[in-house]
């Protein structure tokens, strides 16, 4: 990312270009949806009966794969994000140099 020293007033600017866009240009979101504990963890019945035990551990099992699907998200929205960011950075400071940047 290629900042240069800027006035004061230009570099509060340069928050408020990066923090508001228009949604015109905005970016696709990414929803990442967290998912829940199972609640047969909580369940003291649960460890009682063989039956209730292998149920839990399905359960768990979907837990884990959903929590790393969540994980993903978050770093691809991350990703996202930081691109978004740096791409929205370089155009300010080239609109500020004064080129035709689009």
């Amino acid at each position: 990312m290629l900042l240069r020293k800027i006035p004061a007033p230009a570099a509060a600017l340069l928050v408020l270009a990066v923090a508001v866009q228009s949604p015109a240009r905005a970016e696709t979101t990414i929803i990442c949806t967290k998912p829940g504990v199972p609640l047969c963890m909580s369940d003291t019945t649960t460890f009682v009966s063989a039956d209730k035990m292998a149920a839990c551990q399905f359960e768990v099992k979907e837990y884990v794969d959903k929590t790393m699907d969540y994980l993903r998200c978050l770093n691809e929205e991350n990703t996202s994000t930081g691109q978004e960011l740096t791409r929205n950075v370089e155009r300010f400071n080239c609109r500020l140099s004064g080129r035709n940047c689009g």
